[in-house]
């Protein structure tokens, strides 16, 4: 590997290291670590990756940073050797990584991502096939066959799960009025909200009434000021993303919530959201959205289609624009490409506006959203200081007018048609038929996946 990639410039064994974790890795995610991903990393990066989640400091300050030296010596390897092990982990979407300088000097931050779920993994061109071809049809087969057993075995059935009023009874005068001596205890608990920032640039949505929302959800479901706090920061993503009111927030708390510990349970929160939202955007887009609007823009740069794109990405929220843009091409909004949204929108990379620009972009090319194709996009966006949807727009027909080159190109081929039958992946790249583009661009997506190995 030529030296200007090893970067032996600026990484050396002296350098120190910080990791800054995304979410935490639970038992689910080890296993399909261990299934999926390992056959693709290698022990040597499959090691540095859990390495560097039990790495991650706990009361630790940046200005006791350890060396990569501490890394090298535990993993047993060498500086060469630690580079390709983190940019495998790199290239699969476990790590982000990032230069900073203080006064000690230089250091790197490993952002830690948890693993795929199996579905998405599956679902993935690149993953899915690279791992096929690393593991062979029979181990391919009877690992897709594990991870789709379980989702498979609930379909067909009804949740009779009971919420916490349902189960015990407390008296309506309690409810409505808080007790003295509670409303007391609570009141010491109580902290102020922190001024967390919500990464959608969008007026549409109201403030959301924080002390509102703690004194309904308090009353109705006893879950404290405290535990409210602690998932603030979702919360108010998920009223900022779905412009979701405090009525309605509540509720979803409430219903979500565990039962036994009075605590707010994020995973299911998310998903009855998620589950509302998909519910209601996939029956009918609000009127708005299907109407034929004049466009507001006069600029002679665009076509009338255009405009009214432009048009309806300004007034639009992402998840509303998605649902939009499922409905014209008659398909609709997903579990997996919502999440990919909601996530993209949280990182608060690019302005709302030009976020559905991207999503306009990428349904013409793929029939679904996914989060890797997503970042590439956004990160060559904001690398070319694409700050308004009339930016993306001009920057999407400069890319399109430039002679082809495979290394520069971040369109995803067409999607492979998804077989039920796992086996059928054989199918999908014909051994001596002649390639059509679509086809050359994904075996060359492969091919520098396998030069990682060299």
């Amino acid at each position: 590997m030529p030296a200007s990639n090893f970067e032996s410039d600026k990484f050396t064994s002296l350098v120190g290291y910080w990791c800054l974790p995304s979410g935490h890795l639970n038992d689910d995610d080890r296993h399909i670590l261990t299934d999926l991903y390992l056959p693709i990393l290698g022990i040597e990066s499959f090691s540095l990756y859990l390495l560097l989640w039990e790495k991650v400091p706990n009361k630790e300050l940046v200005s006791q940073r350890k060396s990569h030296a501490d890394l090298m010596s535990l993993l047993g390897i060498d500086l060469r050797r630690f580079y390709q092990a983190r940019i495998k982990a790199e290239a699969l979407g476990l790590i982000r990584t990032f230069q900073k300088k203080d006064e000690i000097g230089p250091y790197y931050i490993y952002q830690l991502i948890e693993p795929l779920t199996a579905e998405e993994f599956f679902k993935d061109d690149l993953l899915s096939i690279f791992l096929y071809e690393q593991i062979g049809e029979t181990k391919y087969k009877l690992l897709a066959q594990k991870y789709a057993q379980s989702d498979s075995i609930l379909k067909g059935s009804n949740e009779i799960t009971k919420d916490f009023l349902e189960v015990f009874k407390l008296n309506n005068n309690d409810l409505i009025n808080t007790p003295s001596q509670v409303a007391s205890i609570q009141a010491d608990f109580t902290k102020k909200p922190q001024n967390k920032k919500v990464a959608l640039d969008t007026d549409k949505v109201p403030q959301l009434d924080w002390e509102f929302l703690v004194d309904r959800v308090g009353q109705l479901y006893k879950i404290s000021a405290d535990d409210l706090l602690e998932n603030q920061e979702l919360i108010l993503s998920l009223h900022a993303f779905y412009d979701i009111d405090e009525n309605v927030l509540s509720n979803l708390i409430g219903s979500t919530s565990n039962i036994v510990t009075n605590k707010i349970d994020p995973v299911r929160l998310k998903k009855a959201v998620q589950d509302r939202f998909e519910k209601n955007a996939n029956i009918s887009v609000r009127q708005q959205v299907n109407e034929t609007v004049a466009p507001t823009t006069d600029d002679k740069n665009f076509n009338r289609s255009e405009q009214l794109l432009l048009n309806q990405a300004k007034k639009l929220r992402p998840a509303e624009f998605l649902a939009a843009e499922k409905q014209k091409s008659g398909g609709f909004t997903g579990t997996v490409e919502s999440n990919a949204l909601r996530n993209m929108a949280m990182k608060d990379i690019l302005p709302t506006s030009v976020l559905n620009i991207l999503v306009h972009y990428i349904l013409q090319t793929s029939p679904t959203l996914q989060l890797p194709l997503m970042e590439t996009v956004a990160n060559d966006w904001q690398q070319n200081d694409v700050k308004t949807p009339e930016d993306a727009l001009k920057r999407i027909r400069d890319f399109q007018s430039r002679p082809r080159n495979p290394k520069r190109r971040y369109n995803k081929p067409r999607r492979v048609e998804q077989a039920t039958d796992w086996s059928k992946v054989k199918a999908k790249v014909p051994k001596k038929a002649s390639p059509t583009k679509e086809q050359s661009d994904l075996q060359d997506r492969l091919r520098k996946l396998r030069n990682k190995d060299n």
